[in-house]
């Protein structure tokens, strides 16, 4: 409230109760009496004048109100905080590594020249996109483990930016031929697996990761980080492969050249020891082969497209049953060479009298070779099961008699004629209920997602899916299996 001056009259006129002209310089009362008139008294009136003020000195004070609080290191030096940030994040995606791929890492590390840790750190801060990529799966990460959903959320929120900020760079040739866009769809894919956001979404980002790779060539990984990235997806792009019904690169001459050597360098490297070498030397020989079965599969799907199908049968089915030959060799000696490495560790833990203390040194067993051995030749006998799924079709009646249909025109959708199909186990893990039957035979029995990856890593891919036939379909399916697999006339071959 503020006092506004008012005047009633002067004092002389007050005092005789008359009514003052307030003329100046004296009032008419004073003259006819002949006195010197004292003055006119003012007074205060009170008057509200908050809207006055609200408008002067409101803005400022709803200013300071809405400022965000912050630190004093942001105060002094604002991007001292973001730095910070990103000098953690390294270190959470080696934690990420660590505790996703135990046995998958136990083996690269004697393989890869720059590790993705290293790679992290010296990269971090350049790229927007890298940098969302890292820190989604970062965030998802430390959600998962401290069971903080306000993480998992801000991880999704994350992700989607960093999509937006990786379409940016598919109009720059450059750009998607450098080993950074590689990186991103390959962080992108792991998050997908991880967060399980959507059936097979992994996949999706891994065939976008297959058609980089393509596109720059096998003698783009020989060498740096470049070989890492290689080294460390190979297996989900074999397991991409299956799940999408393409063929995988690696079944090419020119990939096929490139795992022989990088075999050939990694078992000739001091890094390793005799056992390793081994371990290595028929894990790549047994890869080579189990990249090339997609590219089978798919042959036989498109049987009915050849000008003889019965003829084309026999000939698939000869290749079949020499990739079976060669994947029996091969994991005969694997399981011979696990079997003997095994018998040494045990003598050597036996003499040392330290057998509970030699069960884990840091992130890897130290039985880590006959754990990988172990997911391997599981590997192996998930594709003995589909060579024999893949020759009872070719030697069936319904190959043996069947006729080339027309020519179709492009994009035309037709019922799949393979009585088994691929479906990736995160969907199992993802979209079953609890109380169904198949849920019970299937998605219990999964490992939680972080160690669903070092599973297909270490597997090839071959741990990624799970193979579906007409005998394992419910009663409650609509009909035959294959008319819920329908696929295109012209299945793209990368």
């Amino acid at each position: 409230m503020v006092g506004v001056p008012k005047s009633k009259g002067c004092q002389t006129c007050i005092q005789r109760r008359v009514k003052c002209d307030l003329l100046l310089p004296e009032c008419t009362q004073c003259q006819r009496y002949g006195v010197d008139c004292p003055g006119y008294t003012k007074t205060h009136k009170f008057m509200d004048e908050g809207e006055k003020l609200h408008q002067r000195f409101g803005r400022k004070r709803i200013r300071l109100k809405t400022l965000p609080s912050t630190s004093i290191d942001e105060r002094i030096v604002p991007s001292l905080t973001a730095r910070s940030m990103d000098k953690q994040q390294p270190v959470i995606f080696g934690s990420f590594v660590l505790s996703a791929f135990t046995r998958w890492f136990g083996l690269n590390k004697y393989r890869v020249h720059v590790p993705w840790t290293q790679y992290v750190a010296q990269n971090i801060g350049q790229s927007p996109a890298f940098d969302a990529a890292v820190y989604c799966v970062n965030s998802m990460h430390m959600g998962h483990v401290h069971t903080d959903t306000r993480l998992q959320r801000s991880s999704r929120e994350v992700y989607s930016k960093a999509l937006r900020l990786f379409g940016t760079r598919i109009c720059d040739p450059n750009a998607m031929k450098s080993a950074e866009s590689v990186s991103i769809t390959i962080v992108l894919s792991l998050f997908e697996a991880y967060s399980r956001t959507n059936t097979d979404s992994w996949a999706r980002h891994a065939a976008g990761t297959a058609l980089l790779m393509a596109h720059r060539g096998p003698a783009a990984h020989l060498t740096g980080f470049d070989r890492c990235l290689y080294l460390s997806f190979r297996s989900f792009l074999v397991a991409e492969a299956f799940v999408n019904g393409t063929e995988c690169i690696f079944a090419r001459p020119e990939w096929q050249a490139h795992i022989d050597q990088i075999r050939r360098e990694d078992m000739a490297s001091p890094r390793v020891d005799e056992a390793i070498a081994l371990f290595i030397d028929l894990q790549d020989l047994i890869f080579m082969e189990v990249s090339k079965i997609p590219g089978l599969v798919l042959q036989a799907r498109r049987l009915c497209m050849t000008s003889d199908p019965p003829k084309e049968a026999r000939r698939l089915a000869t290749q079949v049953q020499h990739s079976n030959q060669t994947l029996e060799s091969l994991s005969t000696r694997l399981r011979l060479a696990a079997t003997v490495e095994t018998y040494q560790w045990r003598n050597d833990a036996s003499i040392t009298n330290n057998a509970e203390k030699l069960d884990f040194i840091g992130p890897i067993p130290s039985t880590f070779p006959q754990e990988f051995a172990n997911s391997v030749l599981r590997g192996t006998s998930q594709c003995f099961y589909i060579f024999q799924l893949l020759l009872d079709f070719l030697k069936s009646d319904e190959v043996q008699n069947s006729a080339p249909i027309p020519k179709l025109i492009t994009g035309t959708k037709l019922y799949d004629p393979l009585p088994f199909r691929f479906i990736s186990k995160l969907a199992f893990y993802g979209n079953l209920s609890p109380n169904s039957s198949s849920s019970q035979d299937r998605g219990d029995s999964l490992p939680p997602p972080e160690k669903w990856l070092d599973l297909v890593a270490a597997s090839m891919g071959l741990e990624a899916f799970e193979i579906v036939t007409c005998a394992d379909e419910s009663p409650e399916s609509s009909g035959d299996s294959r008319d819920a697999s329908p696929w295109s006339a012209d299945v793209p071959t990368r």
